[in-house]
């Protein structure tokens, strides 16, 4: 068995999972804390039991109980509090942009190596470092984001998109309206959403997962700086307004500014 190690709490873990192995053509169990298990399409889910966290070495030993032949980590190389230090089994990476100096006060055991590393997008420099010295092999990947998907709505419309929590959509909705205020307002202004959030007048739900194929139709994309989204939003960077929000681990404010740096 192999193991793809997603143990974010978030949906954009899962994301990334279902594309990397789509990708990479692997077949393996998604293992994950994640409430939105249930999205991962063909692939066997196995859940982290909650009674492990702040127990890492019991944490270490459920995962060594699982006989996998080899474990893909995705984003933290130690796992989320050390539990995959110390394993003894062939391990891959998947690292996208981390809070390097956080996630090592977090986690300051002594980090696996890998046979080989994918790097998503541009790391921090000591996680840089780490990689290419901890590492076989590193390649750059890069992502093939499918735009199908049911029939998008007939534009114009503008496009909230964001799993959650649901504070931080009702954010995203409270921008948008200071947004319709400069501007003339679309027809339609849709809130792709996994939350159940009670959305004011003039505020439409979508049930999309994944939206990437109402981004083309959208006059205006309105999201946070998670690292599927703004992969997913590359090529309509132009009509998309970046809201980035705080993450322990995640740094939403330096990716929502290398994307302004780029259009200037």
């Amino acid at each position: 068995m192999i193991v793809y190690y997603a143990i974010g709490g978030g949906l954009g873990h899962l994301t990334r999972a279902r594309r990397m192995l789509e990708t990479l053509r692997i077949d393996a169990t998604i293992v994950t804390a994640s409430p939105y298990a249930h999205l991962t399409g063909a692939y066997p889910v196995l859940e982290v039991p909650a009674d492990l966290e702040h127990h890492v070495d019991a944490h270490r030993a459920w995962i060594h109980a699982l006989g996998a032949e080899r474990l893909i980590a995705d984003t933290f190389p130690g796992g989320i509090q050390g539990e995959l230090c110390g394993l003894e089994m062939p391990m891959d990476y998947v690292a996208r942009l981390l809070r390097w100096d956080e996630y090592r006060r977090a986690v300051p055991h002594d980090l696996p190596s890998f046979d080989t590393t994918w790097i998503l997008e541009e790391l921090e420099p000591e996680h840089d470092a780490f990689v290419r010295s901890n590492s076989n092999q590193v390649a750059k990947w890069t992502a093939c984001v499918p735009q199908a998907g049911p029939a998008a709505p007939s534009p114009p419309y503008w496009l909230i998109v964001h799993s959650g929590p649901e504070h931080e959509v009702l954010e995203l909705v409270s921008y948008t309206r200071e947004l319709l205020a400069l501007t003339e307002k679309p027809d339609r202004i849709l809130v792709a959403t996994r939350c159940d959030v009670a959305l004011p007048e003039g505020f439409e739900h979508v049930d999309a997962y994944p939206a990437a194929h109402l981004f083309a139709s959208a006059t205006r994309i309105i999201s946070a700086a998670g690292f599927n989204v703004m992969l997913e939003t590359e090529a309509f960077r132009e009509k998309h307004d970046v809201l980035p929000f705080a993450r322990r681990f995640d740094d939403q404010y330096r990716r929502a500014a290398r994307r302004r740096a780029s259009l200037a």
